[in-house]
């Protein structure tokens, strides 16, 4: 007699059941991708800050240190603000002008104001690469040419290869040491001439910045010769395309970008001049007594060298920005990540030159920088 079988129903879920399970899917689906939503915008803003952190810093780091070499090797009377004749055959044009085609002004720290508030400001800084900082060294004869030899009454520190100035009421030229003789009557020659030179270590190079027939200036025993060492530095700082741009007169490298996603550049003298214009508070408004009197981004009105002596200190700010823009709290509106713009020591500082400015965060690097070679100058 067979066994009677018993029924066991198929094993598996009803349509109900995975239906069910479909929209708990869906939901958590969606809640994980809303969590991921919201951590990768907190995430992309944390980054966004970071660089404009890292990108500010970099940037204010680069023009201190370079402020704070302003004026070595050039703060002496006779070269403070006087124009300055320049070749170099590594630069194009070899003759070196300013932004306006005139012979460039020697000061320790040049700044070129901003047309308009959207605008950044410039500086330009200069400063001598000597290692020794010899006295100037006099004239002992009159020049009969552009080209003729410097006959000075001391040439210690003096080397080929040295670039030197040249100056005499207020007029500077830029000239390369391409010997100094040591045969007898000679001890007192300083050459400029073209074509190559041989430094202290023996090695022939070639002669940058003396420019065949000379500059079209002379000298007379008036005059002085100060030596700026191997090589001079002439660097200037702007924004442009949201970048800090270097630009090197003399430097290997033209045109470098120092830091990304800098959108704002406000610099200023501190004069001690005596003049309150309201920039400063509490303080003691006496010229020549070492203290900051006012802040302004305007030259020294003359200027001479007693006005150029009575700048003391940079002052400067940094607006960085960061990378990527943010959505605005309203789907469709207005962006309202910033909604003021930044300010600093000197004022607002305007960034809607971008008319989505209000979709960044921004951070603000402000210093002031004494210009040291210029308080402890030579008189």
């Amino acid at each position: 007699m067979r066994p009677a079988s018993s029924f066991r129903p198929a094993a598996g879920f009803s349509i109900v059941e995975l239906m069910v399970a479909m929209v708990i899917a869906l939901v958590a689906t969606i809640v994980i991708f809303q969590t991921f939503a919201v951590s990768e915008g907190i995430k992309r803003t944390s980054t966004s800050g970071g660089d404009a952190q890292q990108n500010g810093a970099l940037a204010l780091y680069a023009i201190s240190r370079e402020l704070r070499m302003a004026g070595y090797g050039i703060n002496n009377a006779a070269l403070l603000g006087c124009t300055v004749r320049a070749y170099d055959t590594q630069h194009a044009p070899p003759d070196i002008k300013d932004d306006d085609g005139n012979d460039y002004t020697l000061a320790p720290a040049i700044i070129e104001p901003a047309g308009a508030d959207t605008e950044p400001d410039e500086v330009t800084v200069n400063y001598g690469s000597s290692d020794l900082l010899s006295n100037p060294a006099k004239l002992m004869q009159n020049m009969a040419d552009p080209t003729s030899l410097y006959r000075v009454n001391n040439r210690y520190g003096y080397t080929p290869g040295d670039v030197v100035i040249a100056a005499e009421a207020g007029n500077c030229s830029l000239a390369q040491i391409t010997a100094t003789p040591d045969d007898a009557g000679k001890t007192d020659e300083v050459h400029h001439n073209t074509g190559t030179y041989v430094n202290a270590e023996g090695v022939a190079s070639a002669v940058r910045f003396n420019k065949a027939g000379g500059l079209g200036v002379t000298y007379t025993t008036d005059a002085s010769l100060y030596n700026l060492g191997s090589l001079p530095t002439r660097n200037r700082y702007r924004v442009e395309n949201n970048q800090l741009v270097l630009d090197s007169t003399f430097g290997p490298t033209k045109s470098a970008v120092v830091a990304d996603n800098i959108v704002q550049f406000r610099v200023q003298y501190g004069k001690d001049d005596g003049v309150d214009n309201g920039t400063v508070n509490g303080a003691v408004y006496a010229a020549d007594d070492g203290m900051v009197d006012n802040y302004s981004n305007t030259m020294p009105a003359a200027p001479t060298a007693q006005d150029w002596r009575r700048v003391i200190a940079i002052r400067m700010a940094v607006v960085a920005r960061s990378a990527l823009a943010e959505k605005p709290a309203v789907a469709g509106g207005a962006c309202d990540t910033t909604t003021a713009a930044p300010t600093w020591s000197g004022g607002t500082l305007d960034v809607s030159a971008d008319p989505n400015w209000n979709c960044y965060r921004y951070r603000v690097f402000e210093t002031t920088i004494p210009l040291r070679n210029l308080i402890w100058q030579q008189l």
